[in-house]
């Protein structure tokens, strides 16, 4: 037994590095430099998004967190508010194609929120989980390595050799998708009795009531962008998926134990189970709007030119 949790162990330290690198990677090759320079132009939504997800989500859900901190099991608070500190999640980008959002309005957006979260983190982090050491610097260090500089590397490859940018971001895509199985798989295994625990416990209501404030921020920005966005819940879906790779990242410079990591764990998962029904509901609404076929392919996002 003892052997098989050192293996998992290890699996989620190998895996959520790759995670991050894959799926940044991904992202910079689908994301042409128009889409940064149209987002950055409009600086309404760049403002409320940076609000919603800067200022709002992490104020309000660390008050949240402290008030009811006695209710929660060890170090699980400290985990929910690093996920919130965390904004920019590349499983944004397949969430905006299940809802039929245009892939501007989700990759702009959330590259944006990745720029953001490079600078935040480092500094908001440390300062806030006091009781958890916390190297700012090197929390800086990481994200700059396993996110920021794969995400341009994808844009150069992409800009270098068009043609196979997409079949090259299948492939990232790919990497990303099995080291996030392993990851959820490795970080949960390793730590059964305190999964149960969390989820027979208040913590798993505090990561849902997490989820839907993020998402209500999310969607009163929306209302407050400017004119590059034309869905209003694009930005919800945007917010309330908060960035696992770069809470996980950040986890892992700290002196916590692995409550933090499966509170990380678990808040992401609430937040998949309740945003990608939604995201598929809307996306099937959309599309019958629009005359279009609904299939499963293409609800799910893998089937289908992307829109721009």
């Amino acid at each position: 037994m003892h052997t098989i949790e050192s293996l998992l162990g290890l699996l989620i330290q190998v895996s959520v590095p790759v995670f991050a690198i894959a799926s940044m990677l991904s992202m910079g090759l689908r994301t042409p430099l128009r889409a940064f320079r149209n987002q950055l132009r409009d600086r309404r939504t760049v403002f409320s998004v940076l609000g919603a997800n800067f200022v709002v989500v992490p104020a309000v859900g660390t008050l949240i967190i402290w008030i009811l901190n006695g209710l929660l099991p060890y170090q699980t608070g400290e985990g929910f508010i690093i996920a919130l500190c965390a904004a920019g999640a590349p499983f944004v980008l397949q969430l905006g194609a299940m809802a039929r959002i245009p892939y501007g309005e989700t990759a702009g957006p959330m590259a944006v929120l990745l720029l953001g979260s490079i600078v935040f983190m480092p500094l908001v982090v440390p300062f806030v989980l006091q009781d958890v050491e916390v190297d700012g610097w090197a929390v800086a260090r990481l994200l700059l390595g396993t996110m920021l500089s794969p995400m341009i590397a994808g844009i150069v490859i992409a800009a270098v050799w068009p043609k196979r940018s997409d079949q090259f971001a299948r492939v990232a895509g790919s990497v990303a998708a099995v080291s996030a199985v392993l990851m959820f798989l490795s970080g949960f295994g390793s730590n059964t009795g305190l999964v149960l625990s969390l989820v027979l416990s208040p913590a798993i209501l505090v990561a849902v009531g997490l989820v839907a404030i993020a998402f209500v921020a999310g969607r009163i920005s929306g209302d407050l962008a400017g004119d590059t966005l034309t869905v209003d819940d694009g930005p919800a879906i945007l917010t309330s998926q908060r960035n696992i790779a770069a809470a996980l990242l950040v986890a892992r410079t700290g002196s916590g134990d692995g409550s933090i990591v499966v509170a990380i764990l678990l808040l992401s998962a609430v937040g998949f189970v309740m945003l990608v029904p939604y995201a598929l509901a809307s996306g099937v609404i959309r599309r019958r709007r629009a005359g279009e076929r609904a299939t499963l392919g293409v609800l799910l996002g893998v089937v289908g030119p992307k829109s721009d």
